[in-house]
């Protein structure tokens, strides 16, 4: 949580901190501002200090609701002025620029840098900013960063916008569903009004157009997938494939909100009716997704939910990346990730490095069992996102039906 920025600094002997760049696709600026519009801005922090917002003075609206100490890039440190000052040199502009800012505010010792900027201009800018600066030490992390580790817990409000996006995305789920079940069957392939096939982009589309009428934004292609293609759970679907009766459908779909903080649910249909192996298959993803969210509990490791999938697809049979290494049917993904800011961040539920942290207070995290095969013509996913909030209770951010035959009413 952001409460624990300054003890990550003290663990990790950072003095202070600056984010840089644009706030689009900027998850630590994001979560420090709550996603305001923000272009070329900074946000920086003394250990033990407050948050400041360094914004532009067109921003000046969006900055005052961030309850940050505000300076106003435009009437402090004017652009214009540095680049007349450098006869146009944008680089020893921007130079001068945070140099200035570090000095004002008085940011000394080991300083880190994080964001999003391209990262040829950040290895320039940086490496200068560095030899004109002795009395700082600029440093940089990767992977579990201060801000990937405070990110893995919550807050309430935090909770409050995924679950708005949670059952923003089950009703276009619910909206798809309709849609899909509104068409005409002829024989086995569903049909629009003009006769011609219903295909997956015709419902990728619809997706879209619904997204955005609930005010979601999808930042990833939502995956909509049918018979073998659904046995590939990252790959783009055939567009023009019609859908058909019988077949395994996959939807997963993980927008997010205007704030940055994505949803991310699964179900898997079969129209009309399920053959026997659809049926069993689903049964048995179902079964296991049903005991891994019963007994979800604060203090148990991660792991310990990941190894129960494994032993109880191992069990029945199913190759697992534990059983077979490599294997490109079964079981051969961890059960669940953290969500947040990213689509993908922690806790993990999996059994590898890191996945040995205990379920907390403010874990928000995907539950999605699968199993996939492709020359079975068969791919099976469930999948909820919940969350622990501040005080221990479980909240399921997906309550939606978990049918997999879906009746068609056109």
């Amino acid at each position: 949580m952001k409460s624990d920025l300054d003890r990550l600094m003290e663990e990790r002997n950072l003095d202070a901190f600056m984010v840089l760049g644009d706030s689009g696709n900027n998850p630590a600026m994001n979560y420090l501002t709550g996603g305001i519009h923000l272009e070329h801005a900074i946000v920086l922090k003394r250990r033990g200090g407050l948050l400041t917002l360094v914004h532009g003075s067109l921003e000046r609206t969006g900055a005052a609701t961030t309850g940050l100490e505000l300076v106003d890039r435009d009437r402090v440190y004017n652009q214009y002025d540095l680049l007349n000052k450098h006869q146009g040199d944008r680089l020893n502009a921007m130079l001068d620029y945070y140099s200035q800012v570090i000095r004002d505010q008085q940011l000394t010792g080991r300083l880190g840098v994080y964001g999003k900027i391209d990262a040829g201009g950040a290895y320039q800018l940086l490496n200068r900013l560095q030899a004109a600066m002795p009395d700082v030490e600029i440093v940089g992390e990767y992977a579990d960063s201060i801000f990937a580790v405070a990110r893995e817990t919550k807050d309430d409000v935090e909770i409050a916008e995924l679950l708005t996006a949670g059952r923003e995305t089950c009703a276009v789920v619910g909206e798809v569903q309709e849609f899909i079940q509104g068409h005409g069957v002829r024989g086995k392939t569903v049909v629009r009004a003009d006769g011609e096939p219903l295909t997956i982009g015709d419902v990728k589309a619809f997706i879209r157009m619904r997204l955005m009428a609930h005010g979601l934004v999808e930042d990833h292609d939502t995956l909509f997938s049918l018979g073998g293609d659904s046995a590939l759970p990252h790959a783009s679907s055939n567009l023009a494939q019609p859908l058909e009766l019988g077949r395994a459908i996959v939807l997963d779909i993980f927008p997010r909100t205007a704030k940055g903080y994505f949803a991310d649910m699964t179900r898997t249909w079969s129209l009309g009716y399920a053959t026997d192996d659809v049926q069993e298959i689903y049964d048995q993803v179902r079964e296991i997704f049903d005991r891994v969210m019963g007994s979800l509990e604060l203090g148990k490791s991660c792991r310990d939910y990941q190894l129960m999938t494994l032993d109880y697809f191992e069990e029945r049979g199913h190759p697992t990346l534990r059983s077979h290494p490599g294997t490109r049917d079964g079981y051969f993904h961890s059960l669940g990730h953290g969500i947040g800011l990213d689509v993908h961040e922690g806790p993990r539920l999996s059994h590898g490095a890191g996945a040995d942290t205990p379920l907390q207070p403010g874990h928000v995290f995907s539950v999605e069992p699968g199993l996939y095969y492709q020359e079975r013509d068969l791919g099976m996913r469930i999948e909820d996102s919940v969350a622990f909030t501040e005080s221990g209770e479980l909240v399921n951010l997906n309550v939606y039906p978990y049918d997999l035959v879906l009746p068609m009413h056109g």
